[in-house]
């Protein structure tokens, strides 16, 4: 995330290991940005170019040097060539390019910088059913990514549990709470070992293999309202597969840019 002196991103250096270890998680470094950790593989991320750190990591921490790379910022992930944009009467804008009353978020270098159609969707999704069903007095954000959703969910008034397994993901969600002065509990952690989340409204922006599996657990089928994304429209007949005959029914479908969104209400008490 962005620290002093830098107040936005130009140029990614992206450094990637094998293994992990912690301590990589508040790397002493003025041009650190952060860490990224996915399974086995660490991949720290600088404002700078550092060529001795691979020396350095494989010294201090035991590391395998993979890769690096240099990449604009414009485009790293989803696409990060970022401008305020506005889900209802809510303006979500980045750091740089805040304005009074607007929702301020660091976009960092993890999912969820405000681009993706994904993202959209379900923020547009989160607002419809908030005037149609709400309110919630708990909505669980499960893999929170950057926080855009837990931070409409907080302003909106509901009790936010935001749940990420990245920690890069975890510290930067809180950091945009904090960022708006608004609350919300944030965990790193495996979100099947949390199951089962009861009542309230469910947001799930996850790899099509996941909502499968998740949607297959009795355990996860326990809020009152999902609204699932992740997925294409070539994917989107497996998750109706899986659905069938089950307690939850959908409400409403949004889809861009071939991505798909679905909100469901659960119809059995």
């Amino acid at each position: 995330m962005l620290k002093p002196p830098y107040d936005r991103y130009e140029t990614l250096y992206l450094y990637a290991f094998s293994g992990t270890h912690p301590a990589l998680r508040n790397l002493s470094d003025p041009d650190f940005i952060g860490c990224w950790e996915e399974e086995d593989l660490t991949v720290l991320f600088f404002h700078r170019e550092k060529p001795a750190l691979p020396e350095r990591i494989k010294r201090e921490f035991g590391l395998d040097f993979e890769l690096s790379a240099r990449v604009p910022y414009t485009e790293w992930g989803e696409g990060r060539d970022l401008e305020p944009f506005t889900i209802g009467p809510f303006t979500f804008a980045p750091v740089w390019q805040g304005s009074p009353g607007a929702l301020i978020y660091d976009p960092g270098v993890v999912f969820g910088s405000g681009n993706h159609p994904t993202t959209r969707l379900m923020l547009e999704a989160l607002w419809e059913l908030w005037q149609k069903a709400g309110p919630f007095e708990r909505i669980y954000d499960l893999g929170c990514g950057s926080g855009l959703l837990s931070l409409l969910a907080s302003r909106l008034g509901a009790r936010v549990l935001a749940v990420d397994r990245n920690p890069l993901c975890v510290s930067l969600t809180r950091h945009n709470l904090a960022l708006n002065r608004l609350e919300g509990e944030v965990l790193e952690a495996d979100l099947r070992t949390l199951l089962p989340l009861e009542g309230g409204l469910v947001l799930a922006n996850l790899y099509k293999g996941l909502l499968v599996e998740l949607l297959g657990l009795p355990s996860f089928l326990k809020a009152e309202y999902y609204i699932l994304s992740g997925f294409t429209s070539s994917m989107e007949g497996e998750l109706r597969a899986v659905l069938a005959g089950g307690p939850l029914r959908i409400m409403a479908r949004r889809e861009k840019e071939g991505w798909v969104c679905l909100t469901l209400a659960r119809t059995e008490k």
